[in-house]
């Protein structure tokens, strides 16, 4: 049962059985009970009296009589439905996280560390170690040989990154380690495969075809192909519009990368998105990045944003976020105020503590520590409110004119097509629009990002949001 999980929930409850303790403090209701046999059993239990009273941190008020067993019922009735929506969204997140070719399990690979990003990067002497362990398997060294040879070597080592606990290297370590296919490029999570290789510079332990051959010695039976995940050595990651490309078949975002070819000109490089969700009946289809750019200029072209009618929306949509940023402004300069004077208080009481330890070299050292502190405080928050206050003098001033409006928009298209570096483009593309929809190779719908979906007057367009509407434009 679920409750036989949560080994101290069931020792907390015996011991109220056997009169230990005649009482809970908990958070909430929905961290007592996680379902209706445990908040079952909870409420059999204040009916026995073996539970006299249950105090709640959280604020939720419980009293121990028949109504405050019903509400404390209707509580944990409602457990369940936090528990399955958290369910729910833990597991939304963590397979946006692993498409993103992000790390989202709880303990880390060995080997690797996890950066700002969540990307796993080589940890030090821990990687080499784990390219040696597969470098003496692949020689036919025994698994026992290979789990001594990394005890010696006293793995996993602390590095700057990752400080490790003690484990144990056996060799059902090491045959676990070697049948995973991380270390090829390949994530497995759940229903999730992501080829590492086309989210970031991800840095192996393995070959692909090592890995495969490794697999295929030791007998490993597996429902997946790593040559098939994991694309040529030659392909390259690719930033461009990452997450805005989406299948249609299956509603999730394509893969993006380049592929480079040899042609009698030289080699070039072809850039494009991909389905990789397994099941979807277009994975493994791509489409040329190509098509979405120019459905993206032809888009553009076909809906100005020059008109007079337009600009008057601009300027009404740009008063509301200015009024918006004012009052943001304001508020964020109160709380700036408050934690100045906060600082500037600390320092006050600095300087008095100081004059009472006098004598006392150890106290004063630590007083004036802590007083420059606040000091360094105080001046970096002058330094913000100042930032606010130009802001919010300054703001009604970025408004253009319509000259100006007309002049940055009536060739908006071309302008994006001169630009050059992935990254710029990247930023503006990511400013025009919020996602592209892929149907059989084709751009059938573009979703626009505010203001610019506001400023497109032309609501016929079946190129612009609401979903679900029959598509007359194709890319």
């Amino acid at each position: 049962m679920v409750s036989d999980k949560r080994e101290k929930f069931r020792s907390m409850l015996d011991s109220l059985k056997d009169g230990s303790y005649d009482g809970i403090i908990t958070w909430a209701p929905d961290r007592l009970a996680r379902n209706m046999k445990e908040g079952g059993e909870i409420i059999d239990m204040l009916d026995r009296g073996e539970i006299e009273d249950i105090k709640f941190a959280s604020g939720y008020t419980f009293t121990n009589d028949s109504s405050g067993k019903m509400l404390l019922g209707i509580a944990f009735v409602m457990t369940k439905q936090y528990s399955d929506q958290h369910s729910q969204n833990v597991r939304r997140a963590i397979r946006r996280k692993t498409g993103e070719g992000k790390w989202a399990g709880s303990h880390l690979k060995q080997g690797y560390y996890k950066d700002r990003q969540h990307f796993l990067r080589p940890d030090g002497k821990n990687h080499d170690l784990i390219k040696t362990t597969f470098e003496m398997r692949l020689d036919g060294k025994e698994l026992k040989v290979i789990a001594k040879f990394l005890c010696e070597e006293g793995f996993p080592v602390t590095t700057r990154h990752t400080k490790h606990k003690e484990m144990v290297v056996n060799d059902k370590f090491v045959s676990d380690l070697l049948r995973d296919p991380i270390y090829a490029g390949a994530m497995i999570f759940g229903d999730e495969v992501v080829n590492l290789f086309e989210k970031y510079d991800f840095v192996p332990a393995v070959d692909t075809t090592d890995m495969e051959r490794l697999l295929t010695k030791d007998g490993v039976r597996k429902s997946y192909n790593i040559t098939d995940i994991v694309k040529p050595r030659g392909s390259i990651k690719a930033d461009l519009m990452r997450g805005m490309v989406v299948c249609s078949h299956c509603n999730r975002s394509m893969s993006s990368g380049i592929t480079p070819k040899t042609t009698k000109e030289g080699t070039k490089r072809y850039f494009y998105f991909r389905c990789d969700t397994q099941g979807c009946q277009r994975k493994g289809k791509s489409v040329r990045a190509k098509v979405v750019m120019e459905a993206a200029y032809a888009f553009l072209n076909k809906h100005p944003l020059t008109s007079k009618k337009g600009y008057t929306h601009y300027k009404t949509q740009m008063a509301k976020v200015f009024e918006t940023q004012q009052q943001q402004a304001v508020q964020d300069i109160k709380s700036l105020k408050a934690q100045r004077s906060h600082a500037q208080r600390r320092v006050s009481d600095m300087k008095e503590l100081i004059r009472d330890a006098k004598g006392d070299k150890v106290l004063v050292k630590e007083y004036e520590s802590d007083m420059k502190k606040h000091l360094a405080k105080v001046k970096d928050i002058d330094k913000e409110l100042k930032k606010l206050e130009v802001t919010r003098t300054d703001a009604h001033g970025a408004l253009v004119n319509f000259e100006e409006f007309h002049e940055l928009f009536q060739n908006i298209a071309v302008h994006i097509q001169n630009i050059d570096a992935m990254n710029d483009l990247d930023f503006i593309m990511r400013k025009l629009f919020i996602n592209f929809t892929i149907t059989d190779g084709k751009v059938t719908e573009i979703t626009q990002n505010s203001p610019f979906r506001e400023l497109c007057l032309d609501t016929d367009s079946v190129m612009v949001t609401p979903r679900g509407i029959e598509p007359r434009f194709t890319g």
